[in-house]
């Protein structure tokens, strides 16, 4: 009987496990097949596969975790939070599954959702640092600092002290204006680090901001006395004397500072832009804030940013030329390709009508071949003014090779210019083939520029050329400037030349009335074109 007892227990336990291998190998089947057909992101199939999956073991953490990656990829945030949910509930200890569900959190911005999580990881993971800056992170979000504190002590205890994490503590002492607690944080970094003097200034400031004035200008001496050079302590000297009204002592520990060469450039030009903005502000007086910029300009200057604030402020000053101008050039002399200098100085020559001047700030930029066509075309034109002519053609067609990519805004203006004055010197030169195409280029860009059609008429007219086309020419001119006695003569000379006399002294006779009227001299080619227009015009 017990024989039998026995061989029937045994039937019952194989039959058993022969049901739960096969729902087992079903569920690997499909599991397998699930995860192929996210590989193929035939996402739908997988979700399909992976709910069959969760319908055989509704335990299952691997299912409700791919299920939850589905759910994102397929943009079903609120199913895919909700597959993960149930995943940490059956599964608390397990990190990443809650890891993942507060990132889900955080980017359907449910912050104190995230952070109760995160809240129960660092009781349940206490070893993990990450989760103590993730925590840090989401305190700082609702801006709880004594939270974020008490996680900083935390990883204090864990990684011990350091004056990365006591630095932060001060910070947020401060924030919640516990100025104790923030002074004794400072005092303690003072003790650990003796030899760093910083701390020391910043417990004079702490005095100095409690309105302790007396104990913070002692704390301030006592660090001066060992290194009166410290630039923390220059900087908070100068603030102290500053409150105080103390001008005297706030301008020496201000030149100190900017003096100073453990200071860098950009920290300068940081200071002297606030004082730069304070003095603008309030109307101040400039001579103390321009002798501070000059002791500063006599330490080696590499850079031009101080003498480009000097500069700006002068100008906006309304400082006069002449003493504006040696600090341009001196940021010429440091970098050559300064545009800011260049195109200043071109304006005050320009503005001066200083032909040599124009040269003299113009040929160096073209010789370092800047992409701005602004310094070929004045070149050419201070070339042009002392009747240089080959040199103005040369640098009014290097011009003329920028202008494509230059980001000019004036560009098309001084391309017309160019051609403009190009058609005017090969006329010059008895290139008038070279002029003509010079004025016909001129003209695709703007067809109506009354000077050009007017010289591009009377050039062709004096080679009787194409007189026609000059007729046309020197009509749309008169249209554009109906008052102008010089397109009136070329008009008249154009129909002299086609033998219209008649029409020739109408216009002629106009001529004469305008510059009488208006007190203009009578060219000598005026005068002879009148004199040769009346002598074949018929008598009336």
């Amino acid at each position: 009987m017990q024989v039998i007892i026995r061989i029937l227990s045994l039937l019952v336990f194989c039959c058993s496990f022969s049901v739960v291998s096969a729902q087992q190998a079903k569920f690997d089947y499909i599991f397998q097949e699930a995860m192929r057909q996210k590989l193929a992101n035939k996402y739908d199939a997988a979700i399909d596969l992976f709910d069959y999956c969760h319908q055989l073991d509704p335990e299952s953490g691997a299912v409700l975790y791919e299920l939850a990656e589905l759910y994102r990829y397929v943009k079903n945030d609120t199913l895919a939070i909700r597959a993960l949910e149930k995943a940490c509930r059956l599964y608390p200890n397990n990190y990443w599954y809650k890891n993942h569900l507060v990132t889900l959190y955080l980017d359907n911005r449910r912050n104190d959702e995230a952070l109760q999580c995160v809240e129960e990881m660092a009781r349940i993971f206490p070893e993990k640092g990450e989760v103590l800056m993730m925590l840090l992170e989401l305190y700082e979000k609702k801006n709880d600092y004594a939270k974020m504190v008490e996680v900083l002590d935390k990883i204090e205890v864990k990684e011990g002290k350091s004056e990365q994490l006591s630095m932060e503590k001060f910070r947020l002492f401060l924030q919640m204006n516990d100025e104790k607690r923030a002074f004794e944080e400072m005092r303690n970094l003072a003790d650990e680090y003796p030899n760093d003097l910083r701390y020391q200034v910043v417990i004079g400031d702490l005095y100095l901001d409690a309105g302790k004035k007396e104990e913070a200008l002692k704390q301030f001496k006592m660090v001066e006395a060992e290194d009166p050079e410290n630039v923390t302590l220059l900087l908070s000297m100068a603030n102290f004397y500053n409150q105080e009204g103390d001008t005297v002592h706030y301008q020496d520990y201000l030149t100190r500072l900017l003096t100073n060469k453990d200071v860098d450039d950009a920290t300068r030009v940081r200071m002297l832009g606030v004082l730069v903005r304070e003095n603008l502000t309030t109307n101040a007086d400039s001579t103390q804030l321009l002798s501070l910029f000059d002791k500063v300009l006599q330490q080696p200057q590499e850079q031009t940013d101080i003498l480009e604030l000097k500069v700006r402020y002068m100008v906006t000053k309304k400082m006069p030329v002449e003493a504006v101008k040696p600090y341009l050039a001196q940021m010429l002399d440091i970098d050559p390709e300064n545009d800011m200098a260049r195109q200043q100085l071109l304006a005050y020559a320009v503005e001066a009508n200083d032909t040599l001047g124009i040269i003299n700030v113009c040929k160096p930029a073209v010789d370092y071949h800047v992409a701005d066509p602004v310094f070929y075309y004045y070149l050419g034109v201070g070339y042009f003014q002392l009747d240089e002519k080959e040199k103005a053609a040369e640098a009014f067609r290097a011009g003329l090779g920028q202008v494509e990519n230059s980001d000019n805004e004036n560009k098309l203006q001084l391309c017309v210019n160019m051609y403009a004055l190009l058609g005017d010197i090969y006329h010059g030169l008895g290139q008038d083939d070279k002029a003509f195409q010079a004025y016909d280029s001129c003209l695709v860009y703007k067809k109506n520029d009354a000077m050009v059609l007017n010289n591009y008429a009377y050039y062709l007219s004096l080679k009787k050329k194409d007189l026609q086309r000059a007729e046309e020419m020197s009509r749309l001119s008169n249209e554009l400037e109906p008052d102008n006695a010089t397109y009136l003569d070329t008009y008249a000379w154009v129909l002299f030349q086609q033998k219209r006399y008649d029409e020739a002294k109408q216009y002629m006779d106009k001529v004469v009335e305008l510059m009488e009227r208006d007190g203009e001299e009578m060219s000598d080619d005026v005068q002879d074109h009148i004199k040769q227009i009346n002598k074949k015009a018929k008598k009336k």
